[in-house]
């Protein structure tokens, strides 16, 4: 063949080929992702769930439009949270989401304007799990009253610290991580749990008596691995009247312990808002 015709031959096949491949090109489909939170996140500190999501190849439409037609290519987004319909979406924005602690599925839909589904169907969904404890760290308890080996009367005041650890409710929760209830023991036999971290302990027995205090979940299980503390104590007859002067120095050193478990309190929630305050912003 002439040098000119394969001049001329090379360009048409070429071009040839690449009218087949652009004819074999089709316009990609409608696509729906969430972008955040991510599968098993947890969310801590009692704050809502914010999904971020992401559309593509499809227009976001108010249904109801006099004069809409329906088109596989817009619709809006249906929000489904625990298999149960939560709101119609026609924007991407983020949501904001107020969840009760324990786990949660997330699920975003693309449907047509007429509520119908997109063939095949376009869908994402997320797991994740809230709690009102913190979302990161491991709980710690210890007793701050009483103190080991001290002498007191039969109704004992007690008061514990917790850290990395919230109480809530001492019924019908389900389980969520950091938080739960406290648990007491007396002597090897357990108390009803309580939301709370100060209480008295009243007409306890004469001599040594053994409390433990233990972090449980919401049903009332020992956290995995156990969080407990344990402290025994003298608890003295019936005897001769307490003097004025170490009635005083208990009442005091009561109120002591009381002023710093509140002073805890203040600054733990101090924090929270801090924090609550700075995700706002």
């Amino acid at each position: 063949m002439a040098r000119g015709a394969w001049a001329i031959a090379v360009p048409v096949v070429l071009l040839s080929c690449l009218f087949g491949l652009t004819m074999e090109v089709r316009a990609a489909g409608p696509s729906l992702s969430i972008l955040s939170p991510v599968n098993d996140q947890v969310v801590g500190n009692g704050t809502p769930v914010t999904v971020h999501f992401a559309v593509s190849n499809f227009a976001l439409v108010q249904p109801g439009r006099v004069g809409q037609t329906v088109n596989p290519t817009e619709g809006h987004v249906d929000m489904y949270v625990d298999g149960a319909y939560s709101r119609l979406l026609t924007r991407v924005e983020p949501i904001s989401l107020s969840l009760e602690s324990g786990p949660h599925l997330i699920r975003l839909q693309l449907v047509q304007s007429n509520g119908s589904l997109l063939t095949p169907d376009v869908s994402a969904s997320v797991r994740v799990l809230t709690t009102h404890g913190p979302a990161v760290g491991t709980p710690t308890i210890a007793i701050v009253w009483p103190k080991p080996a001290a002498e007191t009367g039969h109704d004992v005041y007690f008061a514990v610290v917790v850290t990395n650890f919230t109480f809530v409710d001492a019924h019908g929760q389900p389980n969520a991580p950091n938080e739960g209830h406290l648990q007491i023991v007396l002597n090897g036999v357990i108390q009803e749990p309580r939301a709370y971290d100060l209480g008295f302990i009243v007409d306890m027995p004469d001599g040594d008596n053994t409390v433990t205090a233990r972090l449980v979940n919401n049903d009332n299980t020992p956290l995995s691995p156990d969080v407990s503390t344990s402290v025994t104590f003298h608890i003295a007859g019936p005897p001769d009247p307490i003097g004025s002067e170490q009635l005083t120095g208990s009442v005091s050193g009561i109120l002591a312990v009381i002023l710093v478990v509140l002073l805890i309190r203040r600054r733990k929630a101090a924090a929270r808002f801090s924090n609550a305050k700075d995700r706002t912003s």
